[in-house]
């Protein structure tokens, strides 16, 4: 996925919110935690739940219903220590009011693009 894609307009996604999407062909979480967008994997790596449709927003992390592994929004961290596996992070922006996705982002890599 080499070009961004708009996905939401800023206003249409509030604080403390989340929003399914799709891009590229992968089902993607983009939340916005104190105005500060982040795209995800909306699917827990465990069991593949979709955390957007059944996970429970916890402030700046999201919690699987089915197995209770809890991640950090902003870092794609996995916050349980059996289980490390991260939720993947894609590159995102903010243009003319528009929330875009751009392509995966390495697990080493640090913030937004």
């Amino acid at each position: 996925m080499a070009e961004y894609q708009a996905v939401v307009k800023t206003a249409e996604l509030g604080p403390g919110q989340l929003l399914e999407v799709e891009v590229g062909g992968e089902t993607l979480m983009v939340a916005n935690i104190g105005q500060t967008y982040y795209a995800l994997s909306a699917l827990c790596p465990n069991d593949g739940t979709n955390l957007v449709q059944e996970g429970e927003l916890d402030g700046d992390e999201i919690v699987c219903p089915h197995d209770g592994r809890r991640f950090d929004l902003r870092t794609g961290a996995s916050l349980e220590s059996n289980d490390p596996r991260p939720l993947e992070r894609y590159a995102i922006r903010v243009e003319e009011n528009e929330v875009k996705v751009g392509g995966r982002l390495p697990r080493w890599g640090a913030g937004a693009a």
